[in-house]
């Protein structure tokens, strides 16, 4: 009977292992960003953030505000800090942007980019670092 709990143990493992990784894997996805207060106060931070953005002729649609917007970019920047692998779920974040906007692949990833920038510089370096790759 131990032998076979220990064996059913042994199988359980490498799949409960799976799904913790797909999880935390696809957690980014699957959140929705938070929405904004209604009586959101902007700092200087989500003021550059929307500035960065109306240099791409990036505008929020009706309904949204500047609150919105900076709340979806402090996401994204949370997001990538979270993650094991940060440029990974930046690339993973520009295909949600151009899968869900009419927004073009140059807009949405100077989006995501404008966000880490703004909103989580210390993982400029590490995404700097793992875009180059091993040396050749």
């Amino acid at each position: 009977m131990a032998v076979n709990r220990a064996r059913r143990m042994r199988r359980a493992s490498p799949v409960w292992a799976i799904c913790v990784v797909l999880t935390a894997l696809l957690s980014h996805v699957v959140l929705p960003a938070p929405q904004a207060s209604a009586d959101c106060t902007t700092t200087a931070d989500d003021d550059r953030y929307v500035t960065l953005l109306a240099e791409k002729n990036i505008v929020h649609a009706a309904g949204y505000t500047d609150c919105h917007v900076s709340a979806e970019g402090r996401w994204f920047a949370d997001q990538v800090r979270a993650s094991p692998d940060p440029l990974g779920t930046a690339r993973s974040l520009v295909r949600t942007v151009i899968a869900g906007t009419p927004l073009s692949a140059e807009q949405a990833e100077w989006e995501v980019a404008a966000a880490i920038y703004t909103y989580a510089p210390e993982m400029i370096p590490v995404i700097m670092n793992q875009g180059a790759g091993p040396a050749a």
